[in-house]
């Protein structure tokens, strides 16, 4: 009887995730254009995150015991430069295409049926933002539950809302304040608890980064099934087991799997090791293995990537605060090594303008390599903490997915995709230097300064990329 009321809502909510996964909904929408640039900028480091872990234990006084409200408020501006061939894609002028077309034969080009309905808007190089999270949990018994509701919003007045064509003298502004993002939204059930051992399940909406470690993979949005197996052995390791599975586009039954594998502190040498995988494909099994464009075995999706990390923790009294290095390396075995990495740009005949073994990205290599390592010094918890990471990446073009880089990337400022011209959110190293200084117990100052260039100037072309970012946060 007690293996049956363990396993019943394990079973339960297995039956309702695979219907959820695998069913089609006649009432499907069409959901949101995916924001990656904001996603990949609002990804916190580990020492930001953590800090603003800290401030989520005020509870409500009645319900002490039960509910827990904490949040965070920002102010963040951000100056970006990016090159491509030699041209600056930021500032001096340049515009963005909106409902324009550009050249099939010079992508700076822009082709507009009709001078008042081509509608591009300048890009700055400077970006600024408001951004406010709001973090709800409520506990009981073996059961919890989880929101984040993130409000990001670009700065500066409403002014007109009409177009240039029709206003060219009017007051115009930047700003909005209407975008809300469920971050987070999941529930949780606790199957097994005892002698250091637990054993949960839980389901619905977070970010991949926040239960899998990678610092260049895992952006994307984790909606589905996960199940946490967390224990220990004497002497030798506490270690855990984590696996999921995942929506990727329901209209066509397409689903993701990922698991991860750790051990930390083994044998008290201050050293841990994680091996992560996650394969992105849809088979061949499930509907022929096509998308919604009805591609089989679409570019896109064609990854199954292996990570393995290793961090190595220093004791606190060698340089009087908390360090760590780490690093880790990646690879996709999904990779073809003939295979070409992209087909040309989108409504362009194969042979314009250019070579089409060029424009169809040619034979490369399977340029499906990835690593990163870093060192951080110090810890934020409370006022007059500080802390710094210096890391580098180096990411090849079909390492990971395009849409789920969680790294420097390279700003990408056209929103471009490396499967059609070569040149998207991979293929780039560069270094990332960060630091976290907390002013107050609830006020700190987030600065970022990061650099890229391409890895290979035979897929898509010359590029560089740097960024310099100021945030203040106040966490409550």
């Amino acid at each position: 009887m007690k293996l049956f009321r363990y396993l019943l809502p394990l079973l339960v909510a297995l039956g309702f995730t695979s219907s959820a996964i695998y069913a089609d909904s006649a009432n499907d929408r069409f959901g949101d254009e995916a924001r990656f640039n904001e996603e990949l900028n609002e990804r916190d480091w580990d020492a930001l995150l953590d800090y603003i872990n800290t401030k989520r234990t005020i509870n409500v006084a009645e319900k002490a015991t039960n509910l827990t409200i904490s949040g965070d408020v920002r102010t963040e501006w951000r100056h970006i430069q990016e090159k491509r061939l030699g041209q600056n894609l930021r500032g001096h002028g340049r515009k963005l295409p909106g409902d324009c077309k550009r050249d099939c034969n010079d992508e700076f080009n822009v082709i507009c049926h009709d001078e008042d309905d081509c509608h591009c808007e300048p890009i700055s190089r400077d970006d600024y933002d408001i951004e406010a999270n709001l973090f709800v949990e409520y506990s009981c018994d073996n059961t919890w539950g989880v929101i984040q509701l993130q409000f990001d919003n670009a700065a500066g007045i409403d002014g007109t809302s009409r177009k240039c064509p029709a206003a060219r003298e009017g007051l115009h502004g930047s700003g909005f304040g209407d975008s809300i993002n469920l971050k987070r939204a999941y529930l949780g059930y606790n199957l097994y608890c005892c002698e250091g051992t637990r054993f949960d399940i839980e389901i619905g909406r977070r970010p991949l980064y926040t239960i899998f470690d990678s610092n260049v993979q895992f952006l994307n949005r984790f909606d589905g099934i996960l199940v946490k197996y967390d224990s220990n052995c004497e002497y030798f390791a506490d270690w855990y087991l984590h696996m999921g599975a995942f929506i990727v586009d329901e209209k066509v039954n397409h689903s993701a799997f990922v698991s991860e594998l750790g051990l930390l502190d083994v044998c008290d040498s201050g050293f841990d090791f994680k091996y992560s995988f996650i394969t992105w494909k849809k088979h061949w099994w499930n509907n022929g293995g096509r998308n919604r464009c009805d591609v089989t075995d679409a570019r896109g999706s064609r990854f199954c990537v292996s990570q393995f990390t290793t961090y190595y923790h220093l004791e606190p009294e060698m340089l009087c605060a908390p360090a760590q290095f780490y690093g880790a390396v990646l690879w996709n075995t999904a990779a073809r090594k003939k295979s070409p990495i992209f087909t040309g740009v989108q409504g362009c005949e194969s042979g314009s303008g250019s070579d089409s073994s060029e424009r169809s990205g040619g034979h490369h290599k399977r340029e499906n390599f990835a690593w990163y390592a870093g060192f951080t010094l110090g810890d934020v918890i409370c006022e007059g903490d500080w802390s710094v990471d210096v890391q580098y990446q180096y990411v090849e073009a079909r390492a990971v997915p395009d849409e789920d880089v969680s790294g420097i990337g390279r700003g990408n400022v056209l929103n471009e995709s490396v499967n059609v011209a070569g040149r998207g959110n991979t293929n780039f190293k560069g270094w990332r230097l960060q630091g976290l200084y907390a002013v107050t117990d609830n006020l700190s100052l987030d600065a970022r300064v990061q650099w890229s260039t391409q890895i290979k100037k035979r897929i898509g072309g010359k590029h560089s990329y740097s960024e310099y970012r100021l945030q203040a946060i106040y966490a409550f």
